[in-house]
């Protein structure tokens, strides 16, 4: 028979032994925690420091554009714009040293319509070229109108566009802008707008803080082109954008195709507005930049007047696999 003394002994040691193996795994949780918890701040700190990586090769690659705008004009490019410049050529996607790659665009704003010249002196003009555009890409003409309302300063309806009486109505009450288009993406705050022909209507658009911007033949597109006047067809200017353009002048252009003589006030050779669009991607961190570049005229000099970080990038590079077999 176990004396009392030897069970008080057993229970005793009982006790012990469990309290023994509740410190440990409470200490082994903590351990646990603060494993967790340092880990975590170190992938914290990590995606931290590859986003500013990415930021930087972004940033990089805006001041590359800029360079070579700037040296494009003082070695006598810059009378004469084309996509055959080395500004023009794209940046590859090449590996970075961190762990990722960079890719770069650099476009001419001044080879698509502008849709800010329908809030200028000429915006009758103007008006007539964008209705002539929609029509050649399958569009309604009362997208015209709502853009003229939206840019001009007054309270006039023009045909089915909207201003603000309707505007307020809405489900989401807003304003019409009643000012020049900042960004390309206010066009879905339109009234009535369709995204189907929105879809169908941006890669011929965009917008340039300039009420009275010149399209440049060397860059434009068909659609912009054939906006130009009710004479000249897109089948007729896809032979002439097919082709290698480094026209020098508009004299030159026009002698060439005596159809756009009626519209030469309205072309260019040369470009101000340019746009650069860049993706750059280090470890699981990336970054997408498009700026908006102004080169001055007179002097070269290359300003940024807009920066965003939210625009999808689209590569033009073509990537082809080949299947395993």
């Amino acid at each position: 028979m176990v004396s009392s003394r030897y069970r008080q002994a057993l229970k005793q040691s009982g006790v012990a032994l469990i309290s023994v193996l509740l410190t440990v795994a409470i200490l082994m949780a903590i351990a646990a925690r603060l494993m967790t918890g340092h880990n975590l701040t170190i992938n914290q700190h990590q995606n931290v420091f590859e986003q500013n990586q990415a930021l930087q090769y972004a940033i990089g690659a805006e001041a590359l554009a800029r360079q070579a705008l700037l040296e494009d004009f003082t070695s006598g490019g810059g009378e004469v714009d084309h996509y055959n410049e080395l500004w023009a050529q794209p940046v590859l996607p090449f590996e970075l040293d961190e762990g990722g790659f960079l890719e770069a665009q650099l476009t001419d704003l001044q080879g698509c319509f502008n849709l800010n010249n329908l809030s200028g002196a000429d915006k009758g003009t103007h008006l007539g070229r964008f209705r002539r555009l929609l029509d050649n890409v399958g569009v309604q003409r009362q997208l015209a109108d709502a853009v003229v309302d939206w840019v001009d300063s007054d309270e006039v309806v023009t045909g089915f566009g909207a201003e603000d009486s309707e505007y307020l109505l809405s489900e989401i009450p807003r304003r019409a802008a009643n000012q020049m288009i900042t960004d390309i993406s206010e066009l879905a705050q339109l009234n009535n707008v369709v995204q189907e022909e929105l879809e169908l209507v941006l890669p011929h658009v965009c917008v340039i803080p300039d009420s009275e911007s010149l399209i440049n033949v060397n860059t434009a597109n068909v659609q912009t082109l054939a906006s130009l006047d009710q004479n000249l067809a897109p089948g007729t200017i896809e032979g002439i954008v097919s082709n290698v353009r480094e026209y020098a002048s508009v004299q030159e252009f026009a002698q060439q195709n005596p159809d756009f003589t009626p519209v030469a006030g309205a072309l260019s050779v040369s470009s101000r507005y340019f746009r650069l669009h860049a993706f750059a991607q280090v470890g699981e961190s990336s970054v997408t930049l498009q700026s908006v570049l102004f080169r001055d005229p007179n002097t070269g000099e290359v300003t940024v007047l807009g920066r965003d970080f939210g625009k999808l990038f689209r590569s033009n590079v073509d990537v082809q696999t080949e299947n395993a077999s």
